[in-house]
């Protein structure tokens, strides 16, 4: 649900991915040297879930998991966040997946070493948790997506293809971050993913890095021309660049904000799931295109001053006060 005012607006969000259980490696040392980790959850999806929870935004998240202790600790989390896991399923003797993730030499960004070939999912064991059955009935207001889920299986792949279909086919906005990661799946293979899913989503979010792979450019109006090339008829394209900032092209024409300054970055991973949680509230809170990409923008350079993936997110209330120019209280 969405807080304007004194009033709860109903606007429930469905995603749906892969959770993994993630240690983040505190020093900058070896990982073969170091002992000292900090665990938390991860997953772009999971990121997204719990930074639109944590902006009052009614959400759900689909998935399937092991039936161990980093399965029940990344279920404490998001229900901790008020994320709803009704449609979370837990399966025997298979293992949640586990990331560990390092900073280490010249690098801003950290090096990550995924053990996921034998969860849940990645085993074809997630059962699409009824959420197409669901949109039938109409209980969601928008269903956000990204590529990795097409990467873990050709169940999984199947599952999430039916639920962006049946969005579509009931007139649920679709949105869909690439998410593009080389080592799940060769270049070819992203770009198939998004020929299979363009004709079904109302708006594209893309890096700009993606954007040069799968492309050759990063200009807007270029990407926009290839998507449409795809099959895309959606009502936009997000295109996120980091520091630069992130442009929206739509009807022929571009809006852009600048990056949020960040007098310190500590990990820029979750900014980009932390960016789409933003856009996708400021749509829900029928604010303009403007005020909508300051809010992404604001929630993404929250991301980058923690180490944790999704630790960093802002409350709605802190959201509020720096909107309003007011910053944050402090003391």
């Amino acid at each position: 649900m969405l807080l304007e005012g004194d009033r709860m607006i109903r606007r429930m969000v469905l995603t749906f991915g892969e959770p993994l259980a993630v240690f983040a490696h505190k020093g900058r040392d070896g990982l073969a040297v170091s002992r000292d980790f900090q665990m938390d959850c991860a997953g772009a999806e999971l990121n997204t879930a719990i930074a639109l929870a944590r902006l009052k935004v009614e959400v759900a998240y689909a998935a399937a998991l092991g039936a161990d202790p980093f399965g029940d600790f990344i279920l404490r989390e998001l229900r901790a966040e008020q994320v709803d896991v009704s449609r979370v399923e837990q399966v025997e003797s298979i293992s949640t997946g586990v990331l560990f993730k390092m900073t280490s030499g010249l690098r801003e960004d950290p090096s990550v070493m995924y053990y996921r070939k034998n969860t849940p999912m990645a085993l074809g064991r997630w059962t699409g948790g009824g959420c197409a059955h669901e949109l039938h009935l109409g209980h969601f207001s928008w269903v956000h997506a990204t590529g990795i889920v097409w990467m873990v299986s050709e169940e999984t792949r199947a599952h999430a293809q039916q639920i962006v279909q049946t969005a579509f086919e009931n007139g649920t906005p679709v949105s869909f971050d690439i998410n593009l990661r080389l080592k799940m799946a060769e270049l070819s293979a992203w770009q198939q993913v998004l020929i299979e899913v363009l004709p079904y989503l109302r708006w594209l979010m893309i890096g700009d890095t993606e954007a040069r792979q799968l492309f050759g450019t990063d200009q807007a109006s270029d990407v926009d021309a290839a998507i449409k090339q795809w099959g895309f008829r959606g009502e936009g394209l997000v295109l996120k660049a980091g520091a630069k900032g992130a442009t929206v092209y739509r009807d022929g024409g571009t809006h852009h904000v600048k990056a949020w300054p960040v007098e310190r970055v500590v990990d820029t991973v979750g900014a980009g799931d932390g960016f789409n949680a933003g856009f996708i509230a400021g749509l829900l809170k029928e604010w303009g295109m403007e005020e909508t990409l300051t809010l992404a923008s604001l929630i993404g350079a929250h991301a980058v001053t923690s180490k944790g993936d999704s630790s960093g997110y802002p409350m709605w209330s802190s959201v509020e006060s720096m909107l309003k120019g007011d910053g944050e209280v402090t003391r």
